[in-house]
């Protein structure tokens, strides 16, 4: 399950993975960021992305890959933001890093945590939580 809260008038983005994450939640996560984008999203924000709690067995390579290309297809009207992403575990690392790495082209900035106040830290922000 993925849960989003909005705070800090559009600024922060809390993300929040629990239980079973499937390709289908992720990719419609995206499309949430990008319809939200400019109504209660900011430009500039910040989005925390905590993955501490999901099980991400059934995501492969391809799902990161159509949210690379989400994130791609409206890089130009969204414009530059940072994203921290927290997880621990040895295969949400190797997902969260490929997304690292295709991110740099959507002017997405993605730094992983295995800490949720480190990251929330490096973003700038406290817990709103």
């Amino acid at each position: 399950m993925i849960e989003r809260e909005i705070f800090h008038d559009g600024m922060l983005v809390v993300t929040q993975c629990s239980g079973i994450l499937t390709a289908e939640e992720l990719s419609s996560s995206s499309m949430w960021m990008v319809k939200s984008f400019g109504v209660n999203i900011k430009p500039g924000f910040c989005q925390l992305f905590n993955a501490l709690e999901a099980d991400s067995s059934n995501i492969i390579e391809e799902d990161i890959h159509r949210v690379a290309h989400i994130n791609i297809s409206f890089a130009k009207t969204r414009g530059e933001f940072t994203m921290a992403v927290v997880a621990i575990q040895p295969y949400p690392l190797q997902l969260a890093n490929l997304h690292k790495e295709l991110s740099a082209v959507s002017n997405i900035n993605v730094k992983l945590f295995d800490d949720v106040n480190t990251a929330y830290k490096w973003l700038g922000f406290s817990s709103p939580l």
